[in-house]
């Protein structure tokens, strides 16, 4: 970090508390998150190619090309993972409701629920409503997607803009970007350090889940690993969506394949906890309490692209007061 005045070191909190204040006020969220995972795609992928012998060039093409194909398979996957589960959830209500019904009768103990037509028509109206900010049916689609498209081209552009050398002035404007550029060089360093470990335990908890999935024949298999993978970015209550999904699934067949996922999901769920203490938890030394506040805190300002942020700010926030001097 540059060493220059502490008015020029405020100057640059203020601002990017202004920044922050401005992606809560307005919902940028969703745009944020887009373009620093395109922004950590690309200097990710430039740097393995650089250390496998790759030239400037080259590694910056073959970042972009990856790039390109990395993003449409997201894509792809947030607008399957939509639409199935829209089209997937109405049936699993059928058949899950009548089962608990039969449950609780059996065991004599009474649903806090009167009319199971009413619950399955609320949660089909909230899943509709959720949905349409990610669909082409939705009037926030534009807005949306707007963000996203900009988000992702100012990532472009910044990843193959020619580096210029920092400025050596020593006036209060040249000051101040400098200590901005280090509050936007922490932050993305903190993203990357957290989300970049986020998605790998995604994809490793999708993949045995797949697995599970595959070999008991649970049904709605697409739709449950989808939702695994997509919740697998909000840590600790990600896991916990997507499980209560895969249970309720298996419900809807058998009690034995229900406690047959109850055992893989706790089993599961501790692997998991190991991962986000060995892959995240070392990374960031922030307490599980701390983490689950943020997440309250994140959805409640911002919806879900807060939930995923709030481990990452609060890292950035973390670093940036271990940055300062104790006086």
């Amino acid at each position: 970090m540059t060493k220059d005045t502490p008015f020029a070191r405020g100057a640059s909190y203020l601002i990017a508390a202004v920044a922050f204040f401005a992606v809560v006020k307005c919902g940028l969220g969703p745009g944020l998150i887009a373009g620093l995972f395109a922004g950590m795609i690309l200097a990710q992928v430039e740097r393995l190619l650089s250390e496998a012998g790759a030239g400037r060039l080259l590694a910056r093409g073959g970042a972009l090309a990856l790039f390109v194909v990395l993003a449409a398979l997201l894509t792809g996957i947030l607008v399957a993972f939509v639409r199935l589960g829209v089209a997937r959830l109405p049936v699993l209500l059928d058949r899950l409701l009548p089962r608990l019904d039969e449950i609780a009768g059996r065991v004599g103990v009474a649903l806090p629920i009167e009319n199971a037509g009413e619950l399955k028509a609320y949660i089909l109206d909230q899943a509709r409503a959720n949905a349409r900010a990610l669909t082409a049916e939705g009037g926030l689609l534009t807005r949306g997607f707007f963000q996203i498209v900009v988000s992702l081209a100012v990532a472009v552009l910044a990843f193959v803009a020619p580096k210029r050398p920092e400025s050596a002035a020593r006036d209060l404007d040249a000051a101040v970007g400098r200590e901005c550029r280090d509050r936007a060089a922490l932050f993305f360093a903190c993203f990357e350090r957290v989300m970049g470990a986020q998605l790998v335990i995604a994809a490793i908890n999708t993949a045995v889940t797949a697995v599970f999935l595959f070999a008991f024949a649970v049904p709605f298999r697409t739709s449950l690993l989808l939702l695994t993978f997509v919740c697998g970015m909000i840590p600790f209550a990600g896991n916990v969506i997507s499980n209560t999904m895969i249970l309720a699934s298996a419900l809807t067949v058998s009690d034995s394949l229900a406690l047959a996922a109850l055992v893989f999901l706790v089993v599961s769920h501790k692997g998991q906890y190991f991962l986000n203490g060995q892959m995240i938890g070392r990374r960031i030394d922030t307490p599980t309490w701390l983490t689950l506040l943020g997440l309250l805190l994140g959805e409640a300002l911002m919806g879900l692209p807060g939930a995923i942020l709030a481990p990452t700010l609060i890292h950035y926030a973390r670093e940036e007061m271990r940055a300062l001097p104790a006086r």
